[in-house]
């Protein structure tokens, strides 16, 4: 299937378009639903259990209709292909426009406004059992996204509730996001592990991205610290001290401490073993120097503490890790 072929698929009328052209509307009063605090009424979406097994689900926002507010038992991604949408999240009014993306958590009420014939959104829906550890696994280091799903399925009250990016400039973005929609409407014999490599590789880019794409309307105070706390520690975390990290994020220690925890689940200490832990891991796969300089190079003096550390987060050497990724090297 070719991208002309992809655009001619997704503005075809669905039925319930068609009907909408009508004036021929769904009826939602058979849905559950709860009130919020102004007594606004807010539906209940919550069928996770249809969504396809290990892996993500796609569908098109049916157009020319409004979606009331409501929530649902799944992560969803929504991505303007086309046109633009006005959405309402958490009480917050915004423009969607196309390229850009939002990222919403199960509990957070949202709706959407009226489209029309050019407004194409498509959703992606992750159900809780697809961020296991696997998932997890190709995520490395801590930040604003991986945060956002640990939250997501540890946590009763999310306080990541959405965030919205503006991605309309990324083209590899827009490319990863194009093939994961060619690969869902034409299957090929290895689809799901397509589609999720291609969702994998579309998180890992809105991670690159962070910095440059995140709305920061979006996201409130503490989540701003967060984000600006990763990005700092990503780049210092060699030499940097909790103090230092505080202070250039303008909070007190024992605050930037309690966020950390609160969020991402680690203290200052274990996020920067962890970093530091990766850069080794990198140095033993892509170099060939030896273990004592690489440890160096990662912020240890100590070689016994540092084989420690390596070994509780790898449950193995770093020799035994250097060896296991040229054998999987060679397999591959």
């Amino acid at each position: 299937m070719r991208q002309n072929e992809l655009d001619k698929i997704l503005r075809e009328y669905s039925l319930s378009e068609t009907n909408h052209k009508k004036n021929i509307f769904g009826d939602y009063s058979y849905m559950p639903y709860v009130y919020d605090d102004n007594h606004h009424k807010i539906y209940n979406f919550y069928f996770s259990k249809e969504l396809l097994h290990n892996t993500v689900t796609i569908l098109r926002n049916e157009r020319f209709a409004a979606v009331p507010p409501h929530i649902h038992d799944f992560i969803e991604i929504n991505y303007m292909y086309s046109g633009s949408c006005e959405q309402i999240i958490d009480g917050k009014k915004s423009l969607l426009k196309k390229g850009q993306m939002t990222l919403i958590d199960t509990r957070t009420p949202h709706s959407l406004g009226y489209t029309g014939e050019n407004d194409i959104m498509m959703n992606i829906l992750i159900g809780k059992d697809y961020l296991n550890n696997q998932f997890f696994s190709k995520l490395s280091q801590h930040n604003l996204i991986t945060s956002f799903f640990i939250n997501a399925i540890n946590t009763k009250e999310s306080h990541l509730n959405y965030m919205i990016f503006n991605t309309e400039n990324n083209e590899r973005l827009q490319t990863f996001l194009t093939e994961l929609l060619l690969e869902y409407y034409q299957p090929s014999y290895n689809s799901k592990e397509i589609m999720n490599s291609l969702f994998v590789l579309i998180i890992l880019e809105m991670i690159n991205s962070l910095d440059t794409s995140i709305n920061y309307e979006s996201i409130n105070e503490s989540n701003s610290i967060i984000f600006l706390t990763l990005q700092y520690i990503a780049k210092n975390y060699l030499h940097c001290t909790l103090e230092s990290v505080a202070q250039h994020v303008h909070v007190n220690p024992c605050y930037l401490t309690t966020l950390l925890k609160k969020h991402l689940k680690k203290s200052y200490k274990e996020l920067i073993i962890d970093l530091k832990m990766n850069n080794a891991a990198q140095l033993l796969i892509y170099s060939d120097e030896p273990i004592d300089i690489i440890a160096r190079k990662s912020g240890y003096q100590n070689l016994t503490f540092f084989y420690k550390k390596f070994k509780d987060i790898y449950h193995c050497s770093p020799k035994e890790y250097r060896i296991q990724q040229i054998y999987q090297s060679i397999s591959i």
